[in-house]
């Protein structure tokens, strides 16, 4: 299993090596933003995520599912493996930038998760979800003017 693991982490290497080239030397040091949801069901939070990108994971091995959202990685992992005794929904909230909410809401329908209306404030809409395992997940459009 951890040669498994290794060589998936192997294969993304060249692309983070040279995004780490291309950084200007006064940039932050950092390459990418990943986040990761703990989950008691991989399978179950797997379906649904691949509905909600509409994509393949980047990686997928039995108990870490990796999907590349913007140039980072959002992550399932198992809750067991990774973050035992962490509650579901207690953690950070996930928050990432979408040009079309509207879309992301069809496919959470599609995904079998109630999805409320998209909020509508002055500058940003929101639109705010649990996916199946209770995990908050939020996405934001920024308004123009």
């Amino acid at each position: 299993m951890r040669r498994l693991t290794a060589v998936a982490l192997a294969a993304a290497l060249p692309a983070a090596l040279a995004a780490e080239e291309e950084k200007p030397t006064n940039a932050v040091p950092l390459l990418a933003m990943g986040a990761y949801v703990p989950t008691d069901d991989m399978e179950r939070s797997g379906a649904f995520y691949r509905t909600l990108f509409d994509s393949a994971p980047t990686i997928e091995l039995p108990d870490f599912v990796a999907f590349d959202v913007a140039g980072g990685w959002f992550a399932i992992v198992s809750r067991e493996k990774y973050a035992p005794g962490s509650e579901s929904g207690s953690g950070a909230v996930p928050y990432l930038q979408s040009a079309d909410l509207e879309t992301l809401q069809k496919r959470a329908v599609a995904a079998g998760v109630a999805v409320p209306e998209i909020i509508e404030e002055p500058g940003i809409h929101l639109l705010k979800m649990t996916d199946p395992n209770g995990q908050p997940i939020e996405f934001f459009r920024l308004m123009g003017g």
